[in-house]
C-alpha cells in the first residue's frame, strides 16, 4: 500500500476547499514544490499532501492505491 509523503505537493484553494485535478477527478500530484508553484494561480497555494484536510488525504490515498 502506497502512502503520502511530505515531498508530494498539490495545488489547493483553501477558500473553496478544492484541489487541482485533471478534469476526471484524479488529483494532480507534483513531485516538487517548484513544479507546483509554476502552475499555481489566483487564490491557490501549494501545500504538501500531508497538510491537506483529512477528506482530501483519503481521496488521494484511494487514487494512488487503485489498481
Amino acid at each position: 500500500m502506497k502512502k503520502l509523503f511530505k515531498t508530494d505537493f498539490v495545488i489547493y484553494d483553501k477558500k473553496t476547499d478544492h484541489v487541482l485535478d485533471f478534469g476526471n477527478g484524479d488529483i494532480v500530484i507534483f513531485g516538487s514544490k517548484e513544479d507546483a508553484d509554476a502552475d499555481c494561480k489566483g487564490n491557490e497555494e501549494v501545500i504538501s499532501c500531508n497538510d491537506l484536510p483529512q477528506h482530501w488525504k483519503e481521496v488521494i490515498l484511494k487514487q494512488i492505491n487503485k489498481d
